[in-house]
């Protein structure tokens, strides 16, 4: 078929290679019939065992990295220099129809026969790619594995599909058995969902239709929060459009803040996902800091960040993300509404600058995509189009600063450390020389001081 060619040309070893039947499965299938491109290549195969001996000689052919993925269904890797992953599976069942039957969506129940060179779709996946509709095989593939119920959205987001009234009835259905899979794998399926171009939208589908209730019950309280003189939207609608904004934010800002969005921390997620995040958890905690003013009717959330912060934390503790990705996001939630209030003060001041850089460090372009997605989601009637064309300037200029070698607000130059101020001043090792340090730097960013007589003449004075 004409939309599989550069797949199977892309596959690196001839059909002879691999003794016995062998079929192309899953979502390499699907995404060649929707002329959609992998980068890296990831191709699953099914065939009949024994697999395990018969991957290893081919991965000593290819050259490529080999291992087991689960041993008591024979699931093996193999990984070339080039990138392309190789995944060998024993077919369940008696042939591929069966093995195509105990899958999630009739999708990815598309097989190729790489020795017949035949296309096997038993349940019309093809059509459902042409109606851009995900339609599950039955109910009890969704209850097998219920992760299949979250990755519904996630698959429907990825290729902007419609999921079918029956299975998303199925869906709503057993949404609470979702409850049973192991965090690690519901948080890979919350990740991607986020982050497909159609992700904020089916993220709260996930949440109307329940599958949100047992790992993120934070959101539930957020309803109660209705629209503001500064915020049009309910809160639960606002947290998902400031998601919908933050692709839009990094786009405006494209050529200085890419790099840094696709950028991995420790833990292996994007920056670009750790901001989607910050943009679900930063409001999370107006719900327990809300009060009315009962003279002016007014609702108030004094120190929500702070809360939100603790709260974040907790939560992604709860999904298994990385201590780097739990103190990126927490930082996020705990700073959003710093660069706002630089702009309420224009223009805002050298030293104002220099604490925002210094306090979020490589984290600042994240949280100024984050801050401009909030500004854009929220235009309630006291909200001007100044205030927008504010943002993006301070934006502009915050990350001109950023990006700037040697700027004195964002990379002050180090005129005494450590141990010169020890030695100038008779001091012993402890916090007040880490204070007198900050003291000195943030007077230099200020251009109070300049040199190293004028940062020790100043420590003096503070002693």
């Amino acid at each position: 078929m004409p939309q599989l060619t550069s797949l199977l040309d892309a596959i690196p070893f001839a059909p002879a290679d691999w003794p016995g039947p062998l079929a192309l499965v899953g979502g390499s299938v699907r995404d060649a019939l929707l002329n959609r491109t992998r980068v890296p290549l990831d191709l699953d195969f099914v065939c009949p065992g024994p697999v395990a001996e018969r991957a290893r000689v081919l991965a000593r052919r290819l050259g490529a990295g080999f291992a087991v993925l689960d041993a008591e269904h024979e699931i093996v890797r193999l990984v070339l220099d080039s990138g392309i992953t190789l995944d060998f599976a024993r077919r369940q069942g008696a042939d591929l129809v069966s093995d195509l039957a105990r899958r999630d969506y009739t999708v990815n129940a598309i097989a190729w026969d790489v020795h017949a060179g035949e296309l096997f779709d038993p349940f019309d996946g093809r059509g459902d790619l042409t109606r851009r509709t995900l339609r599950a095989i039955c109910e009890a593939n969704l209850v097998d594995d219920p992760l299949r119920l979250l990755r519904g959205y996630r698959l429907a987001a990825q290729l902007d599909f419609a999921i079918e009234p029956a299975t998303r009835a199925w869906i709503g259905l057993h949404a609470h058995r979702l409850a049973a899979v192991s965090a690690e794998r519901v948080r890979e399926e919350l990740c991607a969902l986020i982050c497909a171009p159609t992700g904020a939208d089916a993220l709260l589908a996930t949440y109307r239709d329940g599958l949100l209730a047992d790992w993120l019950p934070e959101i539930a309280p957020m309803e109660a929060i209705g629209p503001s003189g500064y915020h049009h939207l309910p809160l639960i609608e606002h947290t998902f459009e400031v998601i919908r904004q933050v692709d839009g934010a990094i786009a405006d800002f494209a050529e200085q803040v890419r790099a840094d969005m696709d950028r991995q921390v420790t833990g292996g997620h994007s920056v670009r996902t750790l901001v989607k995040l910050g943009a679900l958890l930063h409001d999370i905690a107006k719900p327990p800091t809300s009060k009315l003013d009962p003279a002016s009717g007014r609702m108030s959330f004094i120190g929500h960040e702070s809360l939100g912060a603790n709260m974040t934390r907790q939560i992604l503790q709860r999904l298994k993300f990385s201590r780097d990705e739990e103190r990126w996001v927490a930082a996020l939630v705990q700073h959003h509404l710093r660069p706002g209030q630089l702009a309420a003060h224009w223009p805002p001041s050298n030293r104002a600058v220099y604490r925002l850089c210094r306090d979020l460090g490589q984290m600042l372009p994240a949280l100024l995509m984050l801050a401009l997605a909030d500004r854009r989601s929220t235009l309630g009637p006291q909200v001007g189009q100044d205030d927008l064309a504010r943002a993006v300037e301070l934006t502009g200029r915050l990350l001109g600063h950023y990006y700037t070698p040697g700027d004195p607000l964002a990379h002050p130059r180090t005129l005494i450390d450590g141990n010169g101020l020890m030695a100038e001043l008779d001091l012993k090792p402890g916090p007040r020389v880490g204070q007198l340090l900050a003291a000195i730097q943030e007077a230099q960013a200020t251009g109070e001081v300049t040199g190293r007589e004028e940062a020790l003449a100043l420590a003096r004075t503070l002693l």
